[in-house]
């Protein structure tokens, strides 16, 4: 289905031909942006397990629209429960341990987010969608030393998180 339109994510640019979308029903930022029903999120799960292992996926491609359309997508957004995806293995962990801050430049932390697998076209709207999904307590689009320290974490060969 064309349900990522225009996006990039770890190089591919058509990620259309190169993924399974699914879309969940929600209204979104525009319109409040309730939390996600349990219900909906149960039936999510035994869904996603299902794609990510009839199509043996890392949980590092476990991602969200806003993360391959940055630009153009806050979906699912900072409401969205990675954790509980993450805690099955489902996806990838907010890093908690051992953080540290490589003290990168805003430049050097582009290129790290751009590595580990954000279109960093537009800066910004990059750092918000990391913030989403890995900061969503505090969405603000600056590059600071907790952000540094998150992406640095995920970078590593093991993320050192709570899933």
């Amino acid at each position: 289905a064309w349900h990522a339109g225009k996006s990039w994510w770890r190089g591919v640019t058509d990620v259309n031909s190169a993924s399974v979308g699914i879309e969940i029903a929600h209204p979104g930022h525009g319109f409040g942006y309730p939390p996600f029903p349990d219900e909906q999120i149960g039936a999510l799960i035994p869904l996603v397990a299902d794609i990510v292992k009839r199509h043996g996926m890392t949980r590092g491609n476990v991602v969200g629209h806003s993360d391959i359309a940055p630009a153009r997508k806050q979906d699912p957004g900072e409401l969205f429960p990675w954790a509980q995806l993450a805690k099955l293995r489902l996806a990838l962990p907010r890093p908690t341990k051992n953080l540290m801050d490589p003290h990168w430049t805003d430049g050097g932390f582009l290129l790290a987010l751009e590595r580990f697998g954000y279109d960093v076209s537009d800066r910004l709207a990059a750092v918000v969608a990391f913030q989403r999904r890995f900061r969503p307590e505090l969405i603000d689009g600056e590059i600071d030393g907790e952000c540094r320290s998150l992406l640095l974490a995920l970078l590593l060969p093991q993320p050192q998180g709570d899933g």
